[in-house]
């Protein structure tokens, strides 16, 4: 479980503050000389290194499910379209890493931010005010390991796929011994018993 500092917990919990919490992001892409860093921000912001330019962004809340892969919107604005460019140039950006930090503004100086959420970009739409970039999970969660997993009693090709090799007309088999059409091509390794 994350731990916030001590003192970033008191002022989480101050009914007023003049020091606000800053969600600072950033883009990276193969093909750029370097990253884009944004703050959403009224002023630049110097933390870890870098300058994070002051941009207007908004983030979108998606509900997670068990049938959809969660994931993330977020509009930045395409005022002077500098953004635009990149995203018509890079190919929508798509595939690029996004990097999302929260700290806050009175504990710069500390390069260890509050939180810190990795993503990567599926999609991206834009238009002449707003560009919207639909996050994913990074790759990393998005690839499975080990590749390759035995079951027992579930066949992992998929229905009227090369390796199911079923061609007819019949509905769809449930991926088990039962309901297989074919069942010399079962793809489940039945030789592996629970105790």
């Amino acid at each position: 479980m994350l731990q916030w500092p001590t003192a970033a917990i008191i002022e989480k919990n101050k009914l007023a503050s003049d020091a606000p919490f800053l969600v600072l992001v950033r883009l990276v892409h193969p093909k750029l000389a370097e990253p884009i860093y944004l703050v959403r921000n009224t002023e630049d912001v110097e933390w870890a290194g870098h300058l994070w330019q002051a941009y207007p962004m908004n983030f979108g809340v998606d509900t997670v499910d068990s049938q959809q892969e969660p994931g993330l919107d977020i509009t930045v604005s395409n005022c002077g379209g500098m953004l635009q460019s990149y995203v018509q140039q890079y190919n929508g950006f798509g595939d690029a890493e996004v990097s999302i930090y929260v700290v806050h503004s009175s504990y710069l100086d500390d390069t260890t931010p509050l939180q810190e959420l990795d993503f990567m970009i599926a999609e991206t739409k834009y238009d002449e005010q707003w560009i919207t970039f639909k996050l994913a999970a990074s790759p990393e969660i998005a690839n499975r390991f080990p590749a390759s997993t035995y079951a027992a009693h579930y066949c992992p090709y998929k229905f009227k796929s090369v390796r199911c090799g079923y061609a007819g007309n019949g509905a769809p088999c449930k991926n088990t011994a039962d309901s297989c059409l074919i069942p010399t091509r079962f793809g489940g390794e039945e030789g592996m018993n629970s105790v």
